[in-house]
């Protein structure tokens, strides 16, 4: 049976309040009454494999807010904004950030101890240094060592899963520790689908410098960091960056020293139920009749 689905058209609603801080996200663009219309070809979500129209994108779903800490201080504290306000990202975001002493702490203990299941594949390709995995889920299938090991970590990636949140089932969907050590980078590439969107929960962050970009002697881009589409962005640990990666990305660390974080993919707002049962049991079926395999 055809599932018929009737996509709402957006505004562009801002993910923040001022005009300057709306630059940032996105190169100039002309608005009408739907979706954003990009100026330039450069920067547009690109997935290699699959692609659902409709889709809501941006780069970046989430952006550092500088508050006071109450009336009484000048002080500041930085919170995570999700795009278009949404409540289920929003609640992800919150979710992982109030527990990311908990997942660093099992991090410690249990890393170590077994051995990183980095595999290179087409989608995750590293092209300089050293990259180790401790994978919760790995092609849309949880693994049971991840449980046995980091048992809390689990419970709370669990929670994201009884909200229906986790993109899993699908052989694009993952969840690891991601260890990216010194002197090593991701080159620029764009995921195979756009119905995730990919969230970093930082847990060990070097210290950051400046590098000189390869393009613009006269500007700088941290020595450890990410760019989606046209925006670059460091990691501030315990601060979750959720981000399209359908969009043209790179991963550097050009530091001595490693850079970790829980990496979670999430099914993009967008998709709704049906759908999202739809494109499960699309993939069953193409394994079943042999015309996709667990190692694609």
């Amino acid at each position: 049976a055809t599932t018929k689905i009737h996509r709402r058209c957006y505004r562009p609603s801002p993910l923040l309040s001022s005009k300057d801080d709306e630059a940032e996200l996105l190169p100039p663009c002309d608005v009408v009454k739907g979706p954003s219309l990009l100026r330039t070809t450069n920067h547009r979500p690109r997935p290699s494999l699959l692609h659902l129209p409709g889709l809501r994108s941006l780069p970046f779903w989430s952006q550092q807010m500088k508050s006071k800490n109450n009336e009484n201080t000048t002080a500041e504290a930085s919170t995570t904004r999700v795009a278009y306000q949404d409540p289920s990202l929003s609640w992800a975001v919150q979710h992982f950030e109030s527990n990311w002493e908990t997942i660093l702490e099992e991090y410690k203990k249990g890393a170590p101890s077994i051995p990183s299941d980095y595999q290179v594949d087409t989608e995750h390709s590293l092209h300089k240094g050293s990259w180790d995995w401790h994978s919760y889920m790995l092609k849309g299938k949880r693994q049971d060592i991840f449980e046995k090991k980091f048992p809390k970590t689990a419970a709370i990636l669990q929670e994201v899963r009884e909200k229906g949140l986790l993109f899993e089932h699908v052989p694009f969907g993952y969840s690891f520790f991601s260890t990216l050590h010194g002197n090593s980078l991701i080159a620029a590439h764009s995921a195979p689908t756009n119905l995730r969107l990919r969230l970093h929960l930082p847990l060990i962050v070097p210290t950051l410098e400046k590098m000189p970009s390869e393009k613009d002697p006269s500007t700088g881009v941290p020595s450890c960091g990410m760019r989606v589409g046209p925006i670059t962005r460091p990691w501030e640990t315990g601060r979750a960056l959720l981000f399209d990666d359908s969009y043209d990305h790179q991963v550097w660390n050009e530091t001595d020293t490693t850079r970790v974080l829980l990496l979670v993919d999430l099914w993009h707002p967008d998709v709704i139920a049906q759908e999202r049962k739809d494109i499960v049991a699309l993939f069953d079926h193409a394994k079943k009749e042999g015309w996709w395999s667990a190692s694609t």
